[in-house]
């Protein structure tokens, strides 16, 4: 209980920092008037579109794969031979290959909802803050940053629910070894009342 507890406290501390900071930075990304936005929301959004069962099943077998996974491959071709010998499915790294898996998928769906806000600040402000001699980072310190507080709430609110809700990826990522590295409370709960041999 105390091990699913742990971990669910780094998904949610250390998974929400990543995955709320890479959507944050995104959003400003697609937002800033670059070209074929549209077409960059879609494919950053991609992943919420696809079952977890789906997704986690190509992390696992294709992605984290010790004989032929894609991190493996990369991890070769760049000469990195050390990262290209760990086994990501061990006891050691397998929490973290989950969470970095999940968050993976999770940026997208949080990415849209800090594009809408960005969206809605009125368009004046910036030019206020052009005219007033304010650079990009300028901008976004004082003008993007303190519009976004209420939609940050929102976001840290929804991750939070997703959080707590961990079960799906923990119960995938767990069939691979008899171990409890990927534990969760709801995953827990679920073992207690209808038990389960992985866990």
């Amino acid at each position: 209980f105390r091990t699913a507890l742990w971990n669910i406290l780094r998904i949610w501390l250390l998974g929400g920092v990543y995955v709320l900071g890479l959507a944050l930075l995104f959003a400003v990304i697609l937002n800033s008037g670059i070209r074929f936005k549209k077409f960059f929301r879609a494919v950053i959004y991609l992943p919420n579109v696809v079952s977890a069962v789906a997704l986690a099943t190509m992390w696992l077998q294709y992605v984290y794969s010790p004989q032929f996974g894609l991190a493996k491959s990369i991890f070769t071709f760049f000469g990195l031979d050390n990262l290209a010998k760990i086994n990501w499915l061990g006891v050691d790294y397998i929490f973290w290959a989950m969470l970095f898996a999940y968050c993976f998928v999770m940026v997208g769906y949080h990415m849209l909802i800090f594009s809408s806000g960005i969206e809605k600040i009125p368009a004046e402000y910036y030019e206020a803050a052009s005219i007033d001699g304010a650079g990009q980072v300028r901008r976004f310190a004082n003008v993007t940053w303190p519009m976004l507080r209420g939609v940050l709430r929102t976001n840290i609110i929804m991750w939070s629910i997703t959080s707590v809700g961990f079960f799906v990826w923990s119960k995938l990522f767990s069939m691979v070894i008899a171990d409890t590295q990927t534990i969760t409370p709801m995953v827990y709960l679920y073992t207690q009342v209808f038990g389960a041999a992985n866990t």
